[in-house]
């Protein structure tokens, strides 16, 4: 018997949050159960072998085509938040960018065996 859905931790819309993950096997065999859901606003993530491969959303949630972004941007600029670029990144951003010499894969195992 196959296992229910598995919940997967993904970010939509900039925030994180537990989403419903289903093989397609599952999927296929259990359709009109999982368009139900999709109906009632839960999104689910379709995965291939163990690698999600696609969101299904209830229509009309987002725009695809990210027509939305510009409003959510504006807003948020307007309240003071972000503040967009004003032209593109120059060569002369990433030189000055500061150098660190720091072994990062040592730092992380170090913190490791301190948190035991």
């Amino acid at each position: 018997m196959a296992a229910g859905p598995d919940l997967v931790l993904a970010i939509r819309d900039g925030y994180e949050m537990a989403m419903k993950a289903v093989n397609v096997a599952e999927l296929k065999n259990r359709l009109s159960h999982y368009l139900r859901l999709v109906r009632r606003g839960q999104v689910l993530l379709v995965k291939d072998r163990d690698r999600v491969v696609a969101r299904i959303e209830p229509a009309g949630a987002s725009d695809a085509a990210g027509g939305d972004d510009d409003e959510r941007l504006a807003s948020l600029e307007q309240r003071g938040i972000i503040r967009r670029a004003r032209g593109a990144l120059t060569p002369a951003v990433y030189a000055s960018r500061p150098r660190v010499r720091a072994d990062v894969v040592a730092a992380l195992l170090r913190e490791r065996d301190e948190s035991r």
